[in-house]
């Protein structure tokens, strides 16, 4: 199958959708952001041959097809919870990812990424995340004539993420952590390891029709990175298990929270196990970063970022990655 260079970027306002525009941007593609507000988001046309297309809402079916048209690939970013004022909230996804299915197929894209999280199941309860998930899956799949891949990350870390960045904060106002869902087991996945995975596998044709999990090689319970964190942050802390009822009251308290360590996207997509079986490197061609080095570089102190910015530039790691 040939492939212009040419993409349209569904939710692609988060954590993971910027990751991703950057990595296309680098490659080369020629990208269609679409938003709400436009005028948001300005600072993305920084990004080389990289626009902005307004799209209302989701049933405005000539808008819609206005930001797709022309396109030959869309990456379908929804299912992220972090894009802000531009989320489509739970029980809007399915509708939202018809409107989506039904675009993409009149405007005769052939190539669909669209991302999902490990734990997807079309067993359970529409209602809830993962069942929810399991349906925008086999929606995005079954869009005609297109080589569709979904693409099941774990837990993605980074500098202003949902989990790491916020022991961070709450370590810096007080030496205790109070950590939701400590008992789950994640296999951590630094967010630019996953941009460019996942950007790789556009072209490629092994990964057509196929559902792909992306995990790092590190597993460990959610407690443990929160200790893992206050290890590399050199500080003494207290780190506890928090109930699931004050994870409610804290996740619902937002800002106003007097424990910052617990949103509502991470009590939701936290609460089944995010490991697999799948080896990343073997998968992608590379190794990902240790989980050391990825949180040392925004959580560390001076000297300790200093350390593995010599250890990077010793394994001729990417300069875009020293800190």
């Amino acid at each position: 199958m040939l492939l212009a260079n040419t993409v349209t970027l569904i939710g692609g306002t988060g954590f993971v959708g910027k990751a991703v525009l950057n990595e296309l941007s680098k490659a080369g593609y020629q990208t269609r952001v679409v938003v709400r507000r436009a005028e948001r988001f300005r600072e993305f046309l920084l990004y080389p041959n990289t626009r902005l297309a307004t799209l209302d809402s989701f049933d405005n079916a000539q808008q819609l097809q206005a930001a797709i048209q022309g396109s030959d690939i869309v990456i379908n970013l929804m299912a992220d919870r972090s894009t802000g004022t531009e989320m489509i909230e739970q029980a809007d996804l399915t509708l939202a990812n018809q409107h989506l299915k039904a675009a993409m197929e009149s405007c005769h894209v052939k190539r669909v990424i669209s991302l999902s999280q490990i734990g997807a199941d079309s067993n359970a309860p529409h209602a809830d995340w993962f069942g929810e998930l399991a349906e925008v899956d086999n929606l995005m799949h079954n869009t005609a004539k297109a080589a569709v891949t979904i693409v099941k990350a774990g837990l993605l870390i980074g500098e202003h993420d949902d989990s790491t960045q916020r022991f961070i904060n709450q370590i810096n106002r007080a030496p205790l952590l109070m950590v939701a869902n400590s008992k789950t087991t994640v296999q951590p996945l630094w967010i630019k390891d996953f941009a460019k995975a996942f950007v790789s596998i556009i072209k490629d044709s092994a990964t057509y029709g196929h559902k792909l999990e992306m995990v790092g090689e590190e597993r460990l319970s959610f407690k443990e990175l929160a200790q893992l964190t206050a290890e590399i942050m050199q500080k003494d802390a207290m780190v506890l298990p928090m109930c699931q009822l004050n994870a409610k009251v804290m996740s619902f308290l937002g800002a106003f929270a007097p424990m910052a360590t617990v949103s509502q996207a991470q009590n939701t997509q936290l609460k089944k196990d995010m490991v697999s079986d799948s080896d990343f490197s073997t998968q992608f061609g590379f190794v990902p970063s240790s989980l050391e080095s990825v949180i040392s570089a925004y959580a560390a102190p001076h000297h300790i970022r200093e350390r593995y910015n010599y250890y990077r530039k010793e394994a001729n790691r990417d300069r875009g990655e020293l800190v």
